[in-house]
């Protein structure tokens, strides 16, 4: 039942071992224990922070949790602690929890906000907001809805609605405190991220790249919803490189700040029109990029594109982790994306440049499309989505979601009033085998240090911990738990419903969870990779026992 790993370096890395930041501004119930991990002189403590309150943990957004109640050594007594679905009428699940205190805080596909107890599983409150759903075909033009979490601080949560709303709510009761519109939805935008809140600001972007909609992340007033600055990722529609019609750049996942340096960090999308560039000259700047942003002003401090002149909808999707690192002597502040075109960038995070070569996850084979189809990998929804990255201190690697999925690509061409345009197609081949991979890369070397070939594609993203584990799900709804330094799979657990998001860690009164929300993601939501349904299960040591996942090839 075993994935075969390919080991191609040592299982444990010898070099000192890096603290994450963890909790840098935020809400957290944690003290200041620390969790003790290993053995001997060499043992590391990490502060202990007993909550998950902001979207990848900590400020890096790492996704790594410092407690290691549940470790390798005892992982296999993991089992279910309790189980609670969000409804018949969910069937799609991309929501990344919060936990404060003893409190989860979730959201549906139709953007319901739910105050779930993290002991317990029972929904203390649901907040509904009115969201016009007709406005937009919906996530990447699939006529569908998904949600990706709020954000928390100074007691208030944020949510954004499909229909381009920013909301506060009260975090205690639910109720609606302030409403502010951040785009109108008549332009094709949609909102399906998580908005990100530090320091009295809530930064946000808009999405719809397919659309031609304009790329842009703002930041608000937390305490009044005002706008307080916009920086727009490409030019407007009929200026610079940006033809009628077209547009692009915008922005699916939250944005990282640093508090060191007061910089945000967001990944955009790709350029439109999408597969053709005929009308588009140039590198079509700041599309499939990197950007640094100054905290307070928007004003940009540096970008980095990782595809220029994109032909092949390669986003720079996935949310942006930061990590302190030692290389050849040199200590520097890095910063790691994982993108739709199959590569990890590792990247200085002061200047944008590369730390070490893109290294690649996926196969990689694409050449530029034209009116006959063209096998090109990864496709269109290949490589790494959305899925975030996790990162471990202990490992000084990164832990990548792969999506095994080459695509026809075919330009066609459409007249509208009279007027010749470009669109296009993407089909995936008749009887593909939808695969994916899961991998470990050195962030310290650039190196792969384990990799595995997964039955499905891997579009949840990663958890790591100090008990020396990194969690991930697949679309056959099967969570795994993997030995971080070497991969080898040391736990599964078969929840029927899809992964579409990552698990979460938490403590309540000593007591080590781990919670996944399960219900599918938008790229696989067919019906043969799992059933239909939404549920929240959280496991503890000790839960009961679930059954493991049907037998892997290779």
């Amino acid at each position: 039942m075993k994935p075969k790993a390919l080991l191609l370096a040592p299982a444990v890395l010898a070099a000192a071992i890096v603290l994450a930041a963890c909790g840098g501004g935020g809400s957290s119930s944690g003290g200041s224990s620390t969790a003790a991990t290993g053995n001997g002189p060499n043992a590391t403590a990490f502060p202990e922070i007993e909550d998950w309150p902001v979207f990848g943990r900590d400020r890096d957004n790492t996704r790594f949790a410092t407690q290691d109640e549940i470790n390798t050594d005892n992982v296999d007594e993991l089992g279910e602690a309790w189980s609670t679905g969000l409804g018949p009428d969910q069937y799609l699940m991309e929501s990344f929890p919060l936990v404060i205190g003893e409190n989860v805080y979730v959201t549906t596909s139709t953007d319901e906000v739910m105050q779930i107890n993290g002991k317990t599983g029972h929904i203390n409150w649901t907040y509904t907001p009115e969201v016009d759903f007709s406005q937009s075909t919906g996530v990447g033009g699939y006529g569908i809805t998904v949600n990706r979490g709020v954000a928390a601080e100074d007691g208030k949560l944020f949510v954004l609605t499909f229909d381009n709303k920013l909301q506060a709510i009260s975090q205690k009761t639910g109720e609606r405190l302030w409403s502010s519109q951040v785009e109108d939805p008549a332009t094709g935008a949609y909102e399906s991220m998580a908005p990100t809140a530090y320091d009295g600001k809530v930064y946000v972007g808009v999405s719809g790249s397919e659309d031609g909609v304009r790329g842009k992340i703002s930041a608000y007033d937390a305490k009044s919803g005002k706008e307080l600055w916009t920086f727009y990722t490409v030019p407007k529609e009929g200026t610079g490189w940006v033809p009628k019609g077209g547009g692009g750049g915008t922005i699916y996942m939250p944005p990282t700040v640093d508090p060191k340096t007061n910089t945000v960090y967001v990944g955009t999308g790709n350029p439109a029109p999408v597969l053709v560039g005929a009308k588009r000259p140039g590198k079509n700047l700041y599309t499939d990029s990197i950007l640094a942003l100054d905290a307070n002003t928007g004003k940009l401090k540096w970008y980095h594109q990782e595809e220029a002149h994109d032909l092949w909808d390669y986003d720079a999707e996935s949310p942006v982790v930061l990590f302190d690192v030692e290389i050849n002597g040199e200590k520097k502040r890095g910063l790691a994306e994982a993108g739709k075109n199959g590569l990890l960038f590792l990247l200085d995070a002061e200047t944008g440049e590369d730390l070490f070569p893109p290294v690649g996850f996926v196969k990689r084979d694409h050449k530029p499309p034209t009116n006959k189809p063209t096998l090109e990998c990864p496709g269109a929804v290949g490589g790494s989505q959305y899925s975030p990255l996790a990162y471990s201190p202990e490992t000084q690697a990164v832990y990548v979601s792969g999506i095994e999925l080459c695509m026809y690509l075919r330009v066609t061409y459409e007249n509208h009033n009279g007027e010749k345009q470009f669109a296009g197609d993407r089909v995936v081949p008749k009887d593909t085998e939808k695969t994916g991979t899961f991998t470990a890369v050195g962030v310290n070397t650039g190196k792969v240090l384990w990799k595995h070939d997964m039955p499905t594609p891997m579009d949840g993203g990663a958890t790591a911990s100090a008990g020396g584990l990194v969690f991930t799900g697949d679309q056959q709804g099967i969570l795994y738990a993997f030995d971080a330094a070497d991969g080898d799979d040391l736990w599964q657990a078969n929840l029927k419903l899809a992964f579409g998001t990552a698990p979460v860690i938490y403590s309540i009164d000593g007591t080590q969870y781990v919670l996944a929300t399960v219900g599918g993601a938008a790229l696989t939501a067919s019906e043969e990779l799992g059933e239909i349904g939404a549920r929240v299960v959280a496991f503890k040591l000790g839960g009961k026992k679930l059954p493991e996942g049907p037998e892997l090839k290779g």
